[in-house]
C-alpha cells in the first residue's frame, strides 16, 4: 500500500500546490510518479530569535545544574530530580542545537542525558517500593527509592522517550517502556493519539503485526469524519501533517526505496515545519526545533540500509544518529 502525497495534500487543503503528482493505479497496488523539483539541498527551519533562544538555554542550564547541585548537598544521597531534569534536558539539547555557543557534542550529551533520565524517572515510579535504583552524578553514587506508583504517561511524552531510546541505541531500555504499554500506563487524549500510536508502532515493528492497509484506512476515515468541532481538528490536523508524514517515510524505508525515502522524508520535513508553525504559541515551543520522530526514522533508515538524506535540515541532525 503506498500513500500518493497528493492525497496528503488533498488532507491538507492545497492539492493543488507546486508539486505535481500523477497518481498511477495497477491491479494490486498505487505509485506515485512526480514530476516535481530537484530536491532542495537544505530545508530552513522556523527557528528565528536565537538571541532569545540563548537566553531561554541559559536560564534552563542554571535551573538544570542547580537543582543537581542541591541533590548533591543531601548527605543521604537518597533523591534526584530525574522528571524535571528530563524536561530540562529536552529543552537543552533542542535549543541548543541551534545555538553557535552549543558545540555539537554538548548537544549529543544533553541528548543522551535526557534519555538516560526519562528512563531512571520511570524505574523510580515503577519498580516496587523497598527497591532501588543505583545512579552515579559526577562521580557521586545515589541509591533512590522506587516509589512503586501506578502513573499514566500520555502517548506523544512515551513516543518522545521510545525516539530517544532508539536514536541513543540504548535498546535494553525498550523494555520498560514496552512493559508500560502492555501494562496500561499509556494514555491517549483522543481516538486521534490512539491511532498514532499503533501506526507509529507498526512501522517501528514493535508492536504485533497486524492488517496496516486496514489500520490506515480508518485513521483517515477517522480524520475526515464530518463534523468535527475546531477541537477535534487539531488532533485530525496533526494526524495529517505528523503520522502520514511519518507513515510515508517508513513505509519508502520498508520497500528499500532510498529515492523514494529522500522525496517523502523532505515532504515530512515540510509538513512538520507546517505543524509547528500553524499557532503562534507552538512556533516558540522547543518540542518542535528536533523533530524526533523523523530523527528515529532516520536513525532506522541508517542502521538497517546504511540510507543518507539527501536534504539537510536542522530539524533532523545527523550527528546525533551518524555515530
Amino acid at each position: 500500500m503506498r500513500t500518493p502525497f497528493r492525497f496528503i495534500l488533498s488532507l491538507l487543503g492545497r492539492a493543488n500546490s507546486h508539486e505535481a503528482t500523477e497518481v498511477i493505479t495497477g491491479a494490486d497496488e498505487t505509485k506515485v510518479v512526480s514530476n516535481e523539483p530537484v530536491m532542495k539541498s537544505a530545508l530552513k527551519t522556523h527557528i528565528k530569535n536565537l538571541e532569545g533562544e540563548q537566553r531561554v538555554y541559559d536560564a534552563t542550564l542554571e535551573s538544570f545544574i542547580k537543582t543537581n547541585q542541591f541533590s548533591l548537598s543531601i548527605a543521604e544521597k537518597n533523591c534526584f530530580g530525574f522528571e524535571t531534569g528530563y524536561r530540562d534536558l529536552c529543552k537543552l539539547f533542542a535549543i541548543g542545537h541551534y545555538l553557535p555557543s552549543v558545540a555539537d557534542s554538548e548537544v549529543v550529551e544533553h541528548f543522551f542525558s535526557a534519555q538516560q533520565y526519562a528512563i531512571l524517572w520511570l524505574r523510580q515510579m515503577n519498580q516496587p517500593k523497598g527497591e532501588f535504583i543505583p545512579f552515579q552524578y559526577q562521580g557521586v553514587d545515589f541509591a533512590i527509592p522506587a516509589q512503586g506508583r501506578t502513573e499514566y504517561i500520555q502517548s506523544l511524552d512515551w513516543l518522545d522517550m521510545l525516539y530517544l531510546t532508539i536514536v541513543t541505541g540504548r535498546n535494553e531500555d525498550l523494555n520498560l517502556l514496552i512493559e508500560l504499554l502492555h501494562k496500561g500506563q499509556v494514555a491517549w487524549r483522543s481516538e486521534q493519539g490512539r491511532y498514532h500510536l499503533e501506526i507509529v508502532l507498526h512501522m517501528l515493528g514493535l508492536q504485533a503485526s497486524c492488517d496496516i492497509t486496514d489500520l490506515i484506512n480508518r485513521f483517515i476515515a477517522h480524520i475526515q469524519r464530518e463534523g468535527q468541532t475546531p477541537k477535534e481538528r487539531i488532533p485530525s490536523y496533526h494526524g495529517i501533517t505528523v503520522t502520514l508524514g511519518f507513515f510515508d517515510v517508513m513505509q519508502a524505508i520498508h520497500q528499500q526505496d532510498q529515492v523514494a525515502y529522500n522525496l517523502s522524508m523532505h515532504r515530512a520535513l515540510d509538513m512538520h515545519k507546517e505543524w509547528w508553525t500553524h499557532d503562534k504559541d507552538f512556533k516558540t515551543d522547543p518540542k518542535g526545533y528536533i523533530s524526533l520522530h523523523l530523527l528515529t526514522a532516520a536513525k532506522y533508515a541508517y542502521e538497517k540500509y546504511g540510507y543518507t538524506l539527501d536534504v539537510k535540515s536542522d530539524y533532523i541532525p545527523s550527528y546525533l544518529y551518524q555515530r
